[in-house]
């Protein structure tokens, strides 16, 4: 049975659940499944109503997903596990990370390396989702760049520019909210002038 798991690989055929077990464990890869919400190896994102729409898109809830699509989130104290969707809702915006432009180990490893750093840690406006998706791609050394803490604001920007939209009826949902929201928002600006 392992040695059938870890012959899996991404050029696979078989469709894969996401798995349960130890992050150290070998586990198959999963495939893309956005149906699902099974984003692997990707920074995923989500919007939180009312303030993503106020902000024309750019304030919203970022998590990072290892192999098997699982979602790794900091939320309250230390980093937590979801499955298909992050804690304020579904995935709706998500940047694939290439494993060639990993310089430390794995995307796995990497994760759990920034897991252990948050085991204690507590969500506050100086220490959030952003930062800890950033500790994760220092440990990973992601496009060679160990100093991702140093401008975990830009990650936001990063996922205005460069996210994508899964083919799901939220992603145009928020997409269409957002800028109706943002269209107000400015309207109301120019007006008041």
């Amino acid at each position: 049975q392992t040695q059938k798991m870890q012959a899996v690989g991404r050029e696979s055929d078989e469709e894969l659940p996401p798995a349960m077990c130890d992050m150290d464990a070998p586990c198959p890869i999963s495939k893309f499944d956005s149906a699902n919400g099974i984003f692997p190896e990707c920074i995923v994102w989500t919007w939180i109503a009312g303030c993503t729409q106020c902000t024309a898109g750019i304030v919203g809830h970022m998590g990072i997903t290892n192999s098997r699509g699982e979602v790794w989130e900091l939320i309250g104290v230390g980093a937590e596990q979801n499955h298909g969707r992050l804690a304020f809702g579904p995935i709706v915006r998500y940047i694939p990370l290439s494993p060639k432009l990993i310089g430390r180990g794995t995307c796995d490893e990497g994760i759990q390396r920034a897991i252990e750093k948050y085991r204690q840690q507590s969500c506050s406006p100086t220490n959030n989702c952003h930062c800890f998706v950033a500790c994760c791609l220092s440990e990973m050394r992601y496009l060679y760049f160990p100093f991702w803490g140093c401008i975990w604001p830009l990650l936001a920007v990063m996922m205005w520019i460069c996210g994508l939209f899964p083919c799901r009826w939220q992603s145009p949902a928020c997409l269409l909210s957002t800028a109706v929201a943002t269209a107000a928002v400015v309207a109301i600006i120019v007006l008041l002038r």
